[in-house]
């Protein structure tokens, strides 16, 4: 069978309004005059019912007798879309489960592995690629429950109140909620206890909701980046082991994977909704993706019509933290030249706390000054950068990101030299299957991130007059010699 064509597009539940291909899938959101459905809390009692709806319907798709290997609705078959299991290859896998030629045979070749964006991809892509998969996912749920008014919950972790995953994902053998189980997870996690406090060690934040661009500028990574660090990938590694969530090949094999993503899109929307604008050029919003319908035939969708999503899609909205970056004036700031003002070249990470220098470049202005307090309380904005992180398998955990002086000094989270965390979940190279050469991946796109100063730190450079700053990265977690995450350049920005 040739590639698809737009009658099997059509076949495969998509609908026509005003000229633009729109797939039944994203109906709900996509036409909100049409009995527009609401995503809940899962601490809500709303939600609690949908996650009920939720734990019958992934106990079924994974009923082989229901939903046969290599069905699109089967559990598997959804979970590959994201990755393959990191212990088998795509090719292999689909030579075994589809030993001859058919429609689910082909689908699967178009949709397995087509994650955005943790195999070098364009980072913009990431956040409406998962939109499309969740929003599929979500429709695929109300067909196997017959639940047409089901919406998936989302769990709220960046609240500190909600930091244990949700009991229902903890109860092994239960009759009703034994399906959302993994036992790949963290022990600490599937115990229910604060996830952030344990192995994974990554906080969890909304400190990427600061950022007043969508795509990286000559100081930020921008907003989509920096969610994708953290809370995203911070909640990934936060959850599961090297088999499970903190592994991209395994991540969505974990029912959990759905509703930490629920609310991934829920940030993004609240972004949006405070006044943050997403790229517009052309090459983002026509690129295209194919997922399987309700119906297990085929959608190809394009990435214009999945940017926004109206207001009743959730129930409620996230705000953005104290000291955010105004969206007022982003032209000005686009256009104004800013001053490099240290760096620190490449650096490979492990089990021990790493220390640098950053060295001022070339035509660069001096940052830390007598007056540094002054600037930072008129218009500057002061950036620390990691540019071309990647790493050679897995990295448990986090690094704490601290900014001193000659004397490392105080390395707890509550010192103001603390700054933040980068995390290495779904970097190049991190992820391979076997019998693939991971060196191939470490040649893709690099991942990017950035953390904002705070106004502590920032007094406490000037206070100390710290006009060579240098940088340590401490980890959370040990067993990541072999791992060598690795960043390619440190930088300090100004604005």
């Amino acid at each position: 069978m040739g590639a698809f064509s737009r009658r099997d597009v059509l076949k495969g539940g998509a609908i026509v309004v005003g000229g633009l291909l729109l797939p039944e899938s994203f109906k709900a959101f996509a036409m909100p005059t049409n009995n527009t459905l609401t995503r809940y809390s899962v601490s809500s009692s709303e939600g609690k019912a949908m996650l009920e709806i939720y734990a019958k319907a992934v106990a079924k798709m994974m009923d082989t007798s229901l939903y046969p290997q290599g069905n699109p609705l089967n559990w598997e078959f959804q979970w590959y879309t994201h990755f393959v299991r990191g212990d088998r290859t795509k090719a292999g896998e689909i030579s075994r489960i589809y030993p001859s030629a058919s429609y689910d045979k082909e689908l699967a070749d178009k949709m397995w592995d087509t994650c955005q964006a943790h195999s070098g991809q364009r980072e913009d892509f990431f956040l409406p690629w998962h939109r499309m998969f969740v929003a599929f996912f979500e429709n695929i749920i109300r067909q196997v429950s017959g639940e047409a008014q089901f919406t998936l919950p989302w769990w709220d972790y960046t609240d500190p109140a909600q930091q244990s995953i949700p009991e229902a994902f903890r109860r092994p053998g239960d009759a009703l909620w034994g399906s959302l189980y993994r036992k790949d997870r963290w022990d600490n996690t599937n115990q229910g206890h604060n996830i952030t406090e344990g192995p994974g060690g990554a906080a969890l934040t909304l400190d990427c909701m600061k950022s007043n661009f969508y795509s990286a500028t000559a100081s930020d990574a921008g907003f989509c980046a920096n969610l994708d660090n953290n809370p995203h990938g911070a909640l990934h590694v936060d959850v599961g082991n090297r088999r499970g969530m903190a592994s991209v090949p395994w991540a969505a094999s974990d029912p959990v994977f759905w509703v930490h993503h629920a609310n991934v899109d829920r940030i993004w929307a609240s972004w949006n909704q405070a006044g943050g604008k997403n790229p517009d050029d052309d090459a983002f919003k026509n690129a295209t993706f194919v997922f399987a319908s309700a119906e297990g035939k085929a959608d190809v969708v394009k990435v214009a019509d999945y940017l926004s999503v109206p207001q009743s899609a959730y129930s409620h909205y996230a705000e953005r933290p104290a000291g955010s970056i105004p969206f007022t004036g982003q032209t000005q700031v686009m256009a104004k030249k800013l001053a490099l003002v240290a760096s620190a070249p490449q650096v490979t990470l492990g089990d021990k706390s790493t220390t640098l220098a950053l060295n001022p470049e070339g035509g660069s202005v001096t940052l830390f000054s007598d007056n540094l307090l002054e600037k930072q309380t008129s218009s500057a904005r002061v950036f620390l950068r990691f540019e071309g992180l990647s790493a050679h398998d897995v990295v448990n955990g986090s690094y704490n990101v601290f900014v001193h002086g000659s004397a490392v000094g105080d390395l707890s989270t509550s010192s103001p030299s603390f700054v933040g965390q980068v995390n290495f979940f779904g970097v190049p190279g991190s992820h391979h299957h076997d019998g693939e050469d991971n060196a191939t991946e470490l040649t893709s796109q690099p991942k990017m991130y950035s953390i904002l100063l705070n106004e502590k730190t920032l007094a406490m450079l000037a206070v100390e007059k710290i006009t060579t700053p240098q940088i340590t990265l401490s980890p959370t977690a040990k067993g990541n010699d072999a791992a060598m995450p690795m960043i390619e350049k440190i930088k300090f920005v100004i604005e």
